[in-house]
């Protein structure tokens, strides 16, 4: 039992080592999104201001600017479907970041793990393993990047919500009324994490069937179609926290979000096992 824990762990450091430390994706990506993202913040926050409004930011605005997304669309002739592109390329950047390295392990290390027979179990829960780590990686580095921009801003560390400032932000429309004096509950910012994860751990999953490039677009789609309808059962919605109830009178309530996201997180470590179980490696490279 020791031996199989020893086993574990070296996988876990050989893909900490090879798919986190010399991922340049996953450590250049966060930083130059969260970047972009301060800054159109802050371009609109000037304009708001010009009007002679006050402005109090929290800690909490930037979050929700960050993980919002878009308002329940309502389809109507005058109003074209607009996806959310802050929330779209988040979700995108953290799928194509983790996409290659384990189908790239694969073919080298994992190849000769396969051929074997051995170790599959503990090769599949090690990238699960990794597939974790850099989503806690990817949000960590977002998360840093904004303590410091509210420290060198001033912007007071707690989780209230400039109401009047968000509809500015996200332009609801005239049906949709943002909860006043709002305050994001942490488990929020639970919830788009273990959303993260799980959306990149079924990407593995499908690229065990499919081509990388396929399963990505499987997942994007996932994510386009949760903009774009307003569903508990789209799993896309989990992360997008305008449409919450503690920030939106009508929104939907996602207290099930993180039981949900856990289960499915559970299901594709499970199907993965499965799957490997039956995987003829030889086949696949054929």
């Amino acid at each position: 039992c020791e031996a199989g824990y020893m086993k574990l762990w070296k996988m876990c450091w050989y893909d900490i080592k090879n798919g986190c430390l010399k991922n340049i994706k996953l450590l250049l990506f966060p930083i130059v999104y969260e970047i972009v993202v301060l800054f159109a913040m802050m371009q609109k926050v000037v304009s708001y201001e010009k009007y002679g409004m006050e402005v109090e930011k929290h800690l909490g605005d930037i979050l929700l600017y960050n993980f919002g997304g878009m308002p329940k669309y309502v389809l109507s002739a005058e109003k074209v479907f607009e996806f959310p592109v802050i929330w779209t390329v988040f979700l995108v950047l953290i799928l194509f970041a983790t996409l290659s390295y384990p189908m790239t392990n694969l073919q080298g290390f994992g190849n000769k793990v396969l051929v074997k027979g051995q170790n599959r179990i503990k090769w599949w829960l090690s990238k699960c393993l990794w597939n974790l780590l850099c989503n806690a990686i990817f949000f960590g580095i977002i998360i840093v990047i904004m303590l410091i921009f509210c420290q060198i801003k001033g912007i007071l560390f707690d989780m209230h919500i400039n109401t009047e400032m968000q509809a500015v932000f996200f332009e609801p429309d005239a049906d949709t009324e943002l909860v006043k004096d709002a305050f994001m509950p942490f488990g929020e910012l639970v919830l788009v994490f273990l959303l993260s994860v799980t959306i990149c751990q079924l990407q593995m999953l499908l690229c065990l069937w499919f081509k990388p490039v396929y399963s990505f677009m499987i997942m994007c789609m996932l994510m386009l179609a949760s903009a774009y309808f307003q569903s508990v059962f789209l799993i896309g919605n989990y992360a997008m926290l305008i449409r919450h109830s503690w920030i939106n009178v009508d929104g939907m309530d996602c207290s099930i979000g993180i039981p949900v996201t856990c289960v499915l997180i559970v299901f594709t470590v499970i199907a993965g096992f499965i799957r490997f179980k039956r995987f003829d490696i030889i086949q696949e490279e054929n």
